[in-house]
């Protein structure tokens, strides 16, 4: 038997009381163990040593829109999944064109009678200028046949090309989402609509749990390979209590929130720092 690790365990009983005793929200029982963040369960929520790194690296970043500076998102490119709804402008249009189309695996919609067409990375206002040259190709190619068979009955007035117009609205989209995880009281994938701030995020997600750690909240935001990591720390009580939205960071799409798990240490060392 180790006496030497027998040794150490009444020590290490003796010092966690210590500590407990003399962490005052301890004393008045205002809170358990788990919400002072004492590793209770298996599912701690720690931030990595590189994403801590580059958290304290980073601090607040120049350039990356806000609350009160916010961007406009670039337009979304259609994918599949997506569903677009295509209607004639006029109503006395000689279009006839299916009003619902769902984008398809390979990226495709079925216009009828005018065809498939690719439309997936394509935006909205680009995808509804190819349907009109489409449709106006398809139109004119019609009325050239008609003039050609009833050429002896006097002149076909040509096509107009304002009946031909359409609109093209997206009512679906597949992306846009936007993920909170670790101490929150619903952590799951949230829809994005191009406005929404890392605060919003937390809000719609439950809020912070009793065992978070709102001093370490970091937004990450993917990157493609070559370009360096973006790593965001929030400063979640600066922005709900005095207003300095200044990391309350405007959210796009695939952008991660995180929020760790607050330690028996970490949670000791502050409340220490708030009773000097």
């Amino acid at each position: 038997m180790n006496t030497k690790h027998q040794g150490q365990r009444p020590a290490l009983t003796v010092l966690v009381g210590l500590m407990l005793l003399s962490h005052p929200l301890a004393l008045t029982g205002c809170r358990t163990a788990s919400s002072m963040g004492m590793p209770v369960s298996a599912s701690m929520n720690y931030l990595l040593k590189d994403a801590e790194e580059v958290r304290e690296a980073t601090g607040k970043r120049a350039g990356v829109a806000t609350e009160l500076a916010k961007a406009t998102l670039q337009p979304h490119e259609v994918e599949a999944g997506d569903v677009l709804v295509i209607e004639p402008n006029d109503f006395n249009s000689p279009v006839q064109i299916p009003s619902d189309h769902t984008v398809q695996q390979d990226g495709t919609i079925d216009l009828g009678s005018y065809g498939t067409m690719q439309v997936a990375g394509l935006s909205v206002a680009e995808i509804r200028d190819r349907v009109q040259q489409v449709v106006f190709h398809k139109e004119t190619t019609k009325h050239q046949s008609r003039v050609g068979l009833a050429s002896h009955s006097g002149p076909l007035a040509a096509p107009d090309p304002d009946s031909m117009s359409v609109a093209v609205r997206l009512i679906s989209k597949e992306r846009g989402l936007v993920y909170v995880m670790g101490e929150v009281n619903a952590p799951g994938s949230y829809p994005l609509t191009g406005s929404e701030t890392a605060l919003d995020a937390i809000i719609a997600a439950g809020g912070l749990s009793a065992k978070a750690n709102e001093h370490k909240i970091i937004l990450t935001r993917p990157q493609t390979a070559g370009k360096p990591r973006i790593v965001l720390p929030v400063g979640y009580q600066r922005i709900v209590q005095v207003g300095d939205v200044s990391t309350n960071y405007q959210l796009q799409p695939g952008d991660r929130i995180y929020v760790p798990s607050m330690t028996l240490w970490e949670d000791i060392k502050l409340s220490a720092g708030r009773n000097k």
